[in-house]
C-alpha cells in the first residue's frame, strides 16, 4: 500500500500537499521578513474581525470562528492587505474552490495563489481546477501554476506585494 495518501493524524492533507504548503509558507515568510517592519503575516482572521455584525460564525464556546490561510494573511502597517494561499491538487476537482471565500471580504488583486500538482496542469479534462484558475484571474488574483523554483516564486511574490503596496 502506498504511503502517499492522507497523513496519519491530519484531516485530508496528502504528503504532496503538505510538502507544497511547507515550501509556499517558507518562501512567503522569507520575502515578508525582508520587506521591513511595516509588513507581517497573520495566520488566521476571526470572522468577527471581518464582519462585526456576524450572527452565525461562532464555535461551541461562543468565540468567533476563524479562517486560516496556508501562507497567511499579509499585513501592511497593521492592516490586512492580502492573502497568500497554496492549493495542491492531484485530480481535477475538489477543495481548490475554497480559495474563493476570500473574495467575500477582499478584492481579487489582494489574493495570491500558488497552485501545484497534476490537477493544475493545463488540459481539457473537466473538473474544477481549470475554472478555478480562470475565474481567479478574471477576479484579478495573482495565480501561479506549478512554480516549483524558489527564485521564480519569490520574483512573482515580490511583484504582487509591490502591486499591493501601491494600491
Amino acid at each position: 500500500m502506498s504511503n502517499k495518501g492522507i497523513q496519519p493524524g491530519t484531516t485530508a492533507t496528502s504528503i504532496e500537499s503538505h510538502s507544497s504548503e511547507v515550501l509556499h509558507n517558507q518562501w512567503v515568510r522569507d520575502i515578508i521578513n525582508n520587506m521591513g517592519a511595516d509588513w507581517g503575516i497573520q495566520k488566521s482572521v476571526a470572522i468577527t474581525d471581518i464582519f462585526d455584525k456576524a450572527e452565525y460564525s461562532f464555535d461551541k464556546r461562543g468565540k468567533s470562528q476563524i479562517w486560516e490561510s496556508d501562507g497567511g494573511f499579509i499585513t501592511y502597517k497593521g492592516d490586512i492587505v492580502g492573502v497568500c494561499e497554496n492549493k495542491y491538487q492531484k485530480s481535477a476537482q475538489n477543495a481548490c474552490e475554497r480559495v474563493f471565500r476570500y473574495l467575500s471580504f477582499m478584492k481579487g488583486y489582494q489574493i495570491f495563489v500558488s497552485c501545484s500538482g497534476s490537477g493544475f496542469t493545463k488540459r481539457n479534462a473537466g473538473g474544477s481546477t481549470g475554472p478555478t484558475i480562470d475565474m481567479l484571474r478574471y477576479c484579478g488574483a495573482y495565480v501561479l501554476e506549478n512554480v516549483n523554483d524558489e527564485d521564480e516564486f519569490k520574483i512573482h511574490l515580490l511583484e504582487w506585494l509591490e502591486k499591493i503596496k501601491n494600491e
